[in-house]
């Protein structure tokens, strides 16, 4: 079971599912038909591109998307995370679970064989006179076999439906797997962010403490008054506020992705002090069948299939059934006889059972079965029109998110330039600290603005790959 669970953290085929017990291969999407015969079909019904349009260029070569962002301290956090994520540790177990009710579900296509042994004695007394009294005893071992002929199909129908299901649980698995990767991603950039932001609060902090100190003196010496000496300490105290704020966020984002990674949330991770640069741009074209690769959308597809057979096994439930019923033993009245072939007993028999009343329980059944069909389907058509949006909407996003980037890195170059032109002409008495405040305030604002689009960036270009389901 350690190996299984090792083999399905770390992203290679299930290859137990090949072995459960004649369920079938992969199946499609399937018509509302109850037929038990999947069939693939376009259940979509709308118009879908062949590719996208609004990558901006040759960019990247595909490649793994986590090596994509060129940051070993990232792959190392995916690995821990991909060994020791709890969520993806009960994820192994509800797949396992999967897989057993497969075998199970799959099992009435064979025979069952059991085994019986027995020993009796009677006792009889006949009170006439005189009395006699008769005494009966009897040893018995016998094997006796069951099997439905599945002559319409319901227990086929029945363990493909359960191989369906087996198969969705392994996309549900893969689903989480590829989730918590990127969450670990996105964590690891966002505590990057929080720590570059708690830096760029203190930095400013102090800058104003500086600051304070110089309208203080100016103060003492009569050239400012009192009113630039209180807006100089409120900034301070501002800054101060702002700094103690980023702090504490910064120490969240740390220990929740600790708590990713499964380790306990002490806050001491060390992280890196700059966040990645995104070299490369997404390509032109992106090839929209790469949606069939998402786990999500596989499952979907997958539960489709299920629910077909299952309606399928409901209807064929209206039929009668045929069961063969074969026995082989010995019996004997001494129990060293029992192993001798003069005492050997057998029998076959057939069975057939045809429901004729049952409360309407059987044709409920059937209502049910094709209402869930219905549900199924509907579930994946809103799964893979949820996918295209994610997908579209991340590909703008890129493109916008780059000219946003451009603008604010313009407006904080050319804010803290203004910043350090406002403090030399406060000290020459050219202006007044309002305009030395409010050009503080802009730069740290437009550099903090500056962190945070970048860090927006990266996540976009996660939730790229997570819409795809992995690289481009």
């Amino acid at each position: 079971m350690k190996r299984l669970k090792e083999a399905m953290l770390r992203g290679g085929v299930i290859t137990g599912l090949a072995g459960l017990v004649l369920l079938g291969g992969c199946v499609q999407p399937t018509h509302s038909t109850g037929s038990g015969q999947a069939q693939s079909i376009d259940i979509l019904e709308v118009d879908v591109p062949t590719s996208w349009g609004t990558g901006s260029g040759e960019g990247l070569e595909p490649q793994g998307w986590v090596r994509a962002f060129a940051d070993p301290q990232l792959d190392a956090l995916v690995n821990e995370a991909v060994d020791g994520n709890f969520q993806l540790q009960a994820g192994v177990a509800r797949l396992e679970q999967a897989m057993a009710i497969a075998r199970i579900e799959g099992a009435e296509r064979l025979p069952s064989v059991s085994l019986t042994g027995g020993a009796q004695r009677s006792m009889s007394n006949n009170l006439s006179d005189p009395p006699v009294r008769f005494r009966t005893d009897r040893f018995d071992v016998t094997a006796v076999a069951n099997w439905e002929l599945d002559l319409w199909g319901r227990v086929r129908a029945q363990a493909l439906a359960g191989g369906a299901d087996a198969a969705a649980a392994e996309s549900d698995f893969r689903a989480l797997r590829l989730s918590i990767a990127t969450r670990v991603a996105q964590a690891w950039f966002s505590a990057i962010e929080a720590r570059q932001q708690e830096a760029l609060a203190m930095e400013t902090l102090t800058s104003f403490e500086a600051n304070l100190t110089t309208v203080e003196e100016r103060f003492r010496r009569g050239l400012s008054p009192a009113l630039d000496l209180r807006l100089t300490r409120a900034n301070v105290a501002s800054a101060r506020s702002n700094y103690n704020l980023r702090k504490r966020l910064a120490d969240t984002a740390v220990r929740q992705l600790e708590v990713l990674l499964g380790r306990y949330p002490s806050g001491t991770l060390a992280v890196a002090e700059t966040l990645p640069e995104l070299e490369g741009i997404v390509p032109a074209g992106v090839p929209s069948d790469l949606l069939l690769r998402r786990p999500d959308l596989l499952s979907a597809e997958q539960r489709v299939a299920a629910a077909d057979y299952r309606f399928a096994e409901s209807k064929k439930s209206l039929l009668p059934a045929i069961s063969l019923t074969a026995r082989y033993g010995r019996a004997s009245a001494e129990l060293e006889d029992i192993l001798k072939d003069s005492f050997d007993i057998w029998s076959l028999a057939g069975n057939l059972t045809a429901p004729l009343f049952q409360g309407g329980r059987l044709r409920a059944n059937v209502d049910r079965s094709e209402a869930a069909l219905a549900e199924s389907i509907a579930n994946y058509q809103n799964t893979a029109l949820t996918a295209f949006r994610e997908v579209e909407s991340a590909l703008v996003g890129e493109e916008l998110l780059r000219e946003q980037l451009a603008a604010v890195e313009t407006s904080a170059e050319e804010s803290v330039g203004a910043q350090e032109l406002a403090e030399e002409r406060y000290e020459r008495g050219l202006v007044d600290i309002i305009t030395v405040l409010e050009s503080q305030r802009r730069a740290f604002t437009a550099r903090s603005n500056m962190l945070t689009v970048k860090n927006d960036l990266l996540q976009n270009r996660l939730a790229l790959y997570l819409a795809l389901g992995g690289d481009y």
